[in-house]
Formats: C-alpha cells, sequence, structure tokens
C-alpha cells in the first residue's frame, strides 16, 4: 500500500516481506521482479541497491498496539526494525546510506515501554547518520477511517533540507500533544538532530461510510446473531442507536466486541460507533475482532460483517485492486496495510520535495 500511495513517481526496486499472504497478493498486484520474500533478516546490504532515495519501512505493529502483549522492540514481531536498520547502518559505513528513511507504525511506539522503545529508534536515526522529524497522521483527514499513525521520517544529515519543509514550531494537527512530550523525553544532543516538518492543512474529506459500502452485499446476520449483539451493549451504546433510530432515514454505524473490565471480571461487550466513521481496521490475527457494521432504519437493526472490498475501499485502495480470496487473508492484508492516500499526501508534500533537494551540504540544527 506504501506503493499504492507513492505512485508512478517512485520506482521501487526493492520489496520484502515474510508474511507468504502479504507476498502473494503484492506479486498479483505488482509483479515479482523486485520483490524479495522471507525474512528480512536474510536480506543482505549487497542485495539492496546504494543510494536509495528512499527506504520504507512499515514494521510490525503488534508488540506496540493496544491489541498487543506490550512487548514493544523486544517482541519477535517488532523486533525485525533492528535487522532493517543493520541494513541501513552497513550502508551508512559505506557511504552508500538511503537519502531519505520513513518508518511507519501505531501511536502505541511513542510511550512502548515507558518511551524506551521510540528513543531507541530516534537514537538510530540521529546518531546514525540522520536528521529526523516525526508526524502524526490520522487517514480520517482523507477516508472514513479513525487511523492515527506515526511517520519518522528522516534525512542524510550531509543534505541541505529545503527550508520551506521546516516549521519553527510544531503544528497541533500533525504533532500532537503526546508526540511533543515524546521528544521532550529525548536527550538534549537527540533533539538538536530532530525537525518539525511542515505540511500542508489536509483535504476536505468528502467521503462517509456509507459511500464505501458495497450495494449488493448480501451476506447478513440471523436476527439471533443481530440480537445477541445487542444483548451485549452497554445502555450508553443502545442510547446511541435510540438517538439516531428514525423510520424517514438510514443509518449507517459500525460494530466492534472488545473485552471489558465488569463486575471484578473481563467481559465482551458491542460497541457501536454512529459518525459515519469506520473505527481502526485491524488484522484478523491482530488481537481484536473483524469490524461489523449496523444498519438502523426506525425500529429495523440489521448487522454484518464488513466486506474485503469495502476495507480496501477504507484504505483508499481502488476496486482493481487484487485482494485474497479468503476473508481472513484479506483482513490481513489490508489491516497491516497504510492508508494509501496519507502515503500520497506525505509523498506530494514532504518525500518527493526531499527527494529533489538540491545538492548535498552540510546542515546544522539548533
Amino acid at each position: 500500500m506504501a506503493r499504492a500511495g507513492l505512485g508512478n513517481r517512485w520506482k521501487c526496486v526493492l520489496a520484502n516481506d515474510f508474511d507468504s499472504i502479504k507476498v502473494k497478493c503484492y506479486a498479483e498486484n505488482w509483479g515479482i521482479d523486485d520483490l524479495i520474500p522471507g525474512d528480512i533478516r536474510s536480506v543482505t546490504p549487497n542485495i539492496v541497491p546504494d543510494n536509495l532515495d528512499l527506504a520504507w519501512a512499515s514494521t510490525p505493529c503488534q508488540n506496540f498496539s493496544s491489541a498487543g502483549m506490550g512487548e514493544g522492540l523486544l517482541g519477535a514481531s517488532s523486533s525485525v526494525f533492528t535487522a532493517w536498520w543493520e541494513i541501513i547502518q552497513k550502508k551508512y559505513i559505506s557511504g552508500t546510506h538511503p537519502k531519505i528513511i520513513v518508518l511507519e507504525n501505531v501511536k502505541g511506539l511513542l510511550k512502548s515501554r515507558n518511551g524506551q522503545d521510540f528513543k531507541t529508534v530516534a537514537e538510530s536515526f540521529g546518531f546514525g547518520g540522520y536528521n529526523f522529524g516525526v508526524v502524526v497522521v490520522d487517514a480520517i483527514h482523507f477516508l472514513p477511517q479513525s487511523r492515527p499513525r506515526i511517520f519518522l521520517v528522516a534525512v542524510r544529515d550531509d543534505i541541505e533540507i529545503p527550508a520551506h519543509l521546516l516549521s519553527p514550531d510544531p503544528a497541533e494537527i500533525w504533532h500532537p500533544d503526546d508526540l511533543i512530550s515524546a521528544l521532550d523525553n529525548l536527550p538534549k544532543a537527540l533533539r538538536q538532530r530532530h525537525v518539525w516538518w511542515r505540511l500542508p492543512p489536509p483535504p476536505l474529506v468528502a467521503l462517509t461510510l456509507s459511500d464505501v459500502l458495497e450495494r449488493d452485499a448480501s451476506v447478513w446476520h440471523t436476527p439471533e446473531q443481530t440480537q445477541k449483539l445487542m444483548a451485549a451493549m452497554s445502555l450508553i451504546n443502545i442510547g446511541k442507536i435510540r438517538k439516531v433510530s428514525s423510520p424517514d432515514s438510514l443509518v449507517v454505524g459500525t460494530l466492534f466486541r472488545r473485552m471489558r473490565p465488569h463486575e471484578g471480571q473481563m467481559r465482551s461487550f458491542t460497541e457501536v460507533r454512529l459518525d459515519g466513521v469506520a473505527g481502526c481496521l485491524r488484522a484478523s490475527d491482530g488481537g481484536s475482532s473483524r469490524q461489523m457494521l449496523i444498519f438502523i432504519e426506525g425500529e429495523t437493526i440489521k448487522t454484518r460483517h464488513m466486506t474485503a472490498r469495502e476495507s480496501a475501499r477504507l484504505m483508499g485502495l481502488p476496486d482493481d485492486y487484487s485482494l485474497p480470496a479468503a476473508k481472513t487473508h484479506a483482513a490481513k492484508v489490508i489491516g497491516d496495510g497504510v492508508a494509501v492516500p496519507v502515503v500520497q499526501f506525505l509523498a506530494d508534500s514532504l518525500l518527493s520535495p526531499l527527494a529533489l533537494a538540491g545538492k548535498y551540504s552540510s546542515l546544522k540544527l539548533s
């Protein structure tokens, strides 16, 4: 999905993933010429071309996310960052490291292991030949899905950053308080390597949840299944449904199953969202149930699971993008991805201008 967002202005020369489902999906959409399947630890620096304009990593988020176990970089999945970074550093030693690097992940990275993981990543960039900035971009600015993600964008320290890409101060929309706090907790020497990226205002989103639905989707839950979901709702969530219920209009929302504390024990509750925006899509193996849809028209309530194509549209993928046939496999590919318009926004407003920056020079940051 990062490749889809970067578009035709960028040429991909190497792609890697360990997961066989994602590898097959990538091959079906992009071919295999640049694809190296398997563990990133098996990718040696000599395979990676020298002086790349961009190296992008969307590393596994399970160990940082609220649905994970909180192991951070110590977790088996997220530790692949270390292997990826070792390739970058070996290129740095030979003076052939990428011009720009991007690391994308969930916001949980900011607080993982009391901020130690964010510090480790920042130290890797800042003391490894790069100046870096961090932004939080929520897909909700581009699509009807709430999906905040952090993007660490770093530039070789021998490249002069164009002044129009730098801001003297943080912008609230791209630099929320928890990000600023995480940066404030970094050592002073590392903060001197940090810059505030200047991004334009986000576009106005015209799409709503209803706009991405497949009108002919007919895999409805049985009345008994719907009633079971309703019975697991709190009074607050039942009240949300009653508030929007009208025989003159159809309201579409999303449903989630969540484990919440109740009377000293953990219990499964159904929660509803009715603001025309989907919650964050997650992989089928990410520790959280698949997102469902609820259709409310007066006293009539129907529910069903979201289709793979609807989920893909919520990530900004075109309808001709090939998806796995199995629903759980499609959910994994989509839920682990990055929203395509977000990547396009970053490419247009930051990455492409950086890649086209003028001659190399020493950049000193105060």
